[in-house]
């Protein structure tokens, strides 16, 4: 007999009816949905981070829910060990909230020894702890059989036309120091008039006032030939970027040991980040809010790529999804983790 998973869709699409996850129509829709899978005996899986406040008050239904019928949840932390409200010395007002966030739950996933070590200072045991990256085998996995076989048109005349492209990854917030990238971009273009960026994610206004200012921005810089957006790909358009650029240029700091920077490290695509004290080695780094710095750090990559290439430390690959799918079905079967 298998093991019933369900997934509670959080997202923008929501509301929309599909057969592959259970609509969330409101807020009282889900709390309403928590208490009723937790009373049918299913063991909540919540992803969270320590960055808002929605967040940690989803968190903190499911998991009231789990207690309430014997179901505790099992919580993955993401993210690394800087963010907006953690660690406990960023808490604040929120750290009772924090607490409960991790002391509710039977077990904790998160990227890292340095995350694990910095939840257990909110006084939680080590021992439901459990530092599992998100990154493994299958964020390799691809359908393509040719490079440019999943990238849209317009990515593959943008590369056809430009010179030395590099990909990032953004949202519209301010955690991704856009105006950073924008004036280092900018520097760059001075530098490389041919240079050429494709922007991965969606433009959507997720903090309304940025995306105004940010698209201003880009308009006085001029940087309109340099940069393709490419919207929201799949796993195997991202792949084929990955391996048809000359670096992947990484902007936020919260985002810890990032998946998409060990799968570019696997396919042996040089990696240009913020400095977050997360990443892995071969990562060229730089102050988040330096746009010299990052300039300076891409052209480096550029002029020497090659090289660049030869020093990439690829990442161990394990199968992490199979590690974290036998401790939520041992969670869910109150057998032991370990």
């Amino acid at each position: 007999m298998g093991h019933d998973s369900q997934a509670l869709n959080l997202g923008k699409n929501r509301k929309i009816p599909d057969p592959r996850y259970i609509t969330v129509q409101s807020g009282l829709d889900y709390l309403f949905k928590t208490l009723r899978y937790a009373a049918r005996g299913y063991t909540m899986h919540m992803h969270a981070n320590g960055d808002g406040p929605i967040g940690f008050l989803l968190t903190l239904i499911s998991a009231f829910a789990g207690c309430v019928f014997f179901r505790r949840i099992v919580l993955t932390m993401h993210a690394g060990t800087h963010q907006r409200y953690f660690p406990i010395e960023r808490s604040k007002y929120f750290f009772p909230i924090l607490y409960l966030m991790f002391k509710l739950p039977k077990a904790i996933i998160c990227n890292n020894e340095a995350v694990k070590e910095k939840i257990t200072e909110y006084g939680i045991s080590p021992k439901k702890i459990y530092p599992i990256q998100a990154f493994g085998t299958s964020y390799l996995e691809s359908d393509s059989s040719t490079e440019d076989a999943s990238l849209p048109e317009n990515i593959i005349a943008f590369f056809e036309d430009r010179d030395s492209v590099i990909f990032t990854y953004i949202f519209m917030r301010e955690g991704f120091y856009l105006d950073t990238l924008v004036d280092g971009l900018k520097l760059l273009k001075e530098k490389k008039p041919k240079f050429g960026c494709v922007i991965v994610g969606s433009l959507d206004d997720n903090e309304p006032p940025v995306k105004k200012r940010i698209m201003e921005k880009i308009e006085a810089a001029d940087l309109k030939s340099t940069l393709c957006y490419a919207g929201d790909l799949s796993h195997d358009a991202f792949m084929a970027l990955m391996h048809k650029s000359k670096l992947y240029l990484r902007t936020p700091t919260t985002d810890g040991q990032c998946s998409s920077v060990f799968e570019c490290l696997s396919l042996g695509t040089p990696v240009v980040a913020a400095e977050n004290d997360n990443r892995p080695p071969s990562v060229y780094t730089y102050p988040a809010d330096d746009a010299q710095a990052l300039c300076a750090a891409v052209m480096r990559v550029l002029k020497n790529h090659a090289e660049a290439c030869s020093q990439i430390v690829a990442p161990e690959v394990r199968d992490t999804v199979g590690e974290e799918s036998r401790l939520l079905v041992n969670a869910a079967l109150g057998n032991a983790m370990h």
